[in-house]
């Protein structure tokens, strides 16, 4: 690997850690939030709801910025602004100032993707290994979120989770101010590729891929959010509070997304892209559904298993995207992807909340086990024109 790919893998894993950490606390603080501000777990879900839903969203003006500017200026900005919001939430005491720096937060950081996906698949020669490691980054904050932030909370307090977490974002930023290895993405990127060359895809070829990432996108917002508390209610650790719980085995959970992560990007460098993504999707129906029905031990592990073939699918579906878009066009297709699943799934947090209100937190899982059917019915159309689309 070329010393500047090691540069580009580097800051792009601290930055996809980064911006799935700084909007995870949230969920596993989400007991103490509503504690703290004396509000409905729907309410306070709705407040997430609002961050993730910028989150996403800001993901297409993202893309835009990006091509219009470069990619590395705009992870600048993410790295930055993230550092800001995060000191401003953990200074606060007012809801309103709360509520308006956790959707500050959510907004910036739907930078980041559109800028590191950029930059990877436009540096590094192979694409899908990369892929694969920047996914175990992101993975890696994920599972590292529950259990980090349970700590913290339980010795000292929430605040102080926001406020440490400006430091590592802050490093990025300086990092990046005096770097002058990493070109800037659409300046100083190679020029031809195999997607250079392709026919524009069928429209509905590109709808039903936009609401499989949709439906994705509902199905890894409404688990993230609800899985840190649910496991906290249903799995029984002596001494040990039900936030402290939660975050432990959610930890190991996700860990298990990291090697998810890097065999789907491995895999997808050999295989197939839609047919892999197809299969990953539909093995993971049995494990959601038996997540809603089981407790302890049992539970834990249907949840490992369904992290264990989840998360590979988001390697896949970013290394598809780098394959069949022009390299010209592909900050404007992260920044649409991402507002589809980020944006439309931020929506699965406000669901999760009424449903565990209404009914039960396990109903939550029967409702995503539901979405897994939606998700794999749509792809599975695909799979005849497989050869087409990627040729």
């Amino acid at each position: 690997m070329r010393p500047i790919e090691k540069r580009v893998i580097a800051i792009t894993c601290l930055g996809h850690a980064l911006s799935h950490v700084y909007i995870l606390v949230f969920a596993t603080a989400l007991m103490v939030l509503q504690k703290e501000f004396h509000i409905s777990l729907t309410q306070i879900t709705r407040i997430g709801t609002l961050s993730y839903l910028v989150y996403g969203l800001g993901a297409f003006p993202a893309g835009i910025l990006a091509a219009r500017t470069n990619a590395k200026f705009t992870m600048q900005l993410f790295f930055l602004l993230s550092s800001i919001a995060a000191i401003l939430i953990g200074l606060t005491h007012s809801l309103s100032v709360f509520t308006a720096s956790i959707i500050l937060l959510g907004l910036v950081g739907s930078l980041y993707h559109v800028s590191g996906l950029t930059i990877i698949t436009q540096v590094i020669e192979k694409r899908g290994k990369a892929l694969g490691i920047h996914g175990v980054a992101g993975s890696a904050g994920i599972a590292l979120t529950p259990i980090l932030t349970g700590l913290i909370i339980s010795g000292f307090g929430w605040r102080e989770v926001y406020l440490l977490l400006a430091i590592p974002g802050l490093t990025g930023f300086f990092f990046l101010l005096f770097d002058r290895t990493i070109p800037h993405a659409h300046v100083q990127m190679r020029k031809s590729s195999q997607s250079e060359n392709r026919k524009g895809l069928p429209f509905k070829v590109i709808l039903i891929a936009a609401l499989v990432m949709s439906v994705n996108g509902l199905i890894y917002r409404g688990f993230m959010t609800m899985l840190p508390t649910y496991i906290g209610e249903n799995v029984t650790l002596g001494g040990f509070s039900a936030v402290l719980t939660g975050g432990l085995f959610a930890t190991i959970i996700l860990s298990i997304g990291m090697i998810g992560q890097f065999v789907g990007g491995h895999l997808s460098d050999r295989f197939p892209m839609i047919r892999l993504y197809l299969i990953t999707i539909a093995i993971t129906l049995p494990f959601m559904l038996l997540i809603s029905a089981t407790h302890n031990i049992l539970l834990i592990l249907v949840a490992l298993l369904f992290a264990l073939f989840h998360f590979p699918q988001q390697p896949i579906e970013n290394h598809l995207i780098a394959h069949i878009i022009p390299h010209r066009f592909v900050s404007w297709a992260y920044g649409i992807k991402f507002t589809l699943t980020f944006g439309v799934g931020s929506f699965a947090a406000g669901l999760a909340g009424i449903i565990a209100d209404k009914w039960s937190l396990s109903t939550v899982f029967l409702f995503l086990g539901g979405l897994i059917v939606i998700s794999a019915l749509l792809l599975a159309i695909l799979v005849p024109r497989e050869k087409e689309i990627l040729d």
